[in-house]
């Protein structure tokens, strides 16, 4: 139960982010997302991108689906509890507009905000928050799909392109573990001379 609470949590913060990006826009609003993840890794709350690096038991693979239910379920929350989610359908609607239109592209820019998101939380748990600061920005203003964070901007602007967002989620879980995977390329290399 305290899973589903710490995970329930851990969509709220984005979910905040997700409004307060779109109603602030820009550098600011990029700048201010990054209170989300820095919350979630100082208090321990459990979110999809940050543990989809550091799954290394079966079981760990597998609590990753009902994690991001109980994310997308604490979106949904903080979007409905928002009081300006009409003010900022236009900026959603943009958003989404802009995955709609990169189709089946959207899982690369979507394994990048992944490969960025392991390194920022990885760096804030040894104590190194200034990459999870300039990561997150980074991301959200180049405009990279988060899986958990776009289930604001869908909500808001009332349009759930499903696929995009599954699409969204595999290129998330791709970067989430491309250091795990180079990683073990340069130990099997290591192995062979």
């Amino acid at each position: 139960m305290k899973k589903v609470y710490l995970s329930v949590l851990a969509g709220v913060a984005i979910g905040i982010a997700a409004i307060c990006n779109l109603k602030s826009g820009g550098i600011i609003g990029a700048s201010l997302f990054a209170f989300a993840l820095s919350a979630i890794v100082w208090n321990k709350w459990i979110l999809f991108t940050g543990k989809a690096g550091f799954a290394g038991t079966r079981k760990e693979w597998f609590e990753l689906v009902p994690m991001l239910f109980y994310n997308a379920v604490g979106v949904v929350l903080a979007v409905y509890m928002s009081c300006c989610v009409e003010a900022v359908m236009p900026a959603a609607m943009k958003l989404v507009e802009a995955r709609k239109a990169a189709g089946f592209g959207i899982i690369l820019p979507s394994i990048l905000t992944g490969l960025i998101m392991t390194v920022s939380v990885k760096s804030a748990r040894e104590g190194q928050w200034i990459p999870l600061l300039l990561g997150i920005p980074t991301f959200v203003m180049s405009g990279f799909p988060h899986c958990v964070a776009d289930i604001a901007y869908y909500c808001v602007a009332k349009e759930y392109p499903i696929g995009l967002w599954v699409l969204s989620i595999i290129g998330n879980f791709i970067g989430c573990n491309l250091p795990t995977i180079f990683r073990f390329i340069k130990e099997q290399k290591t192995e062979k001379c």
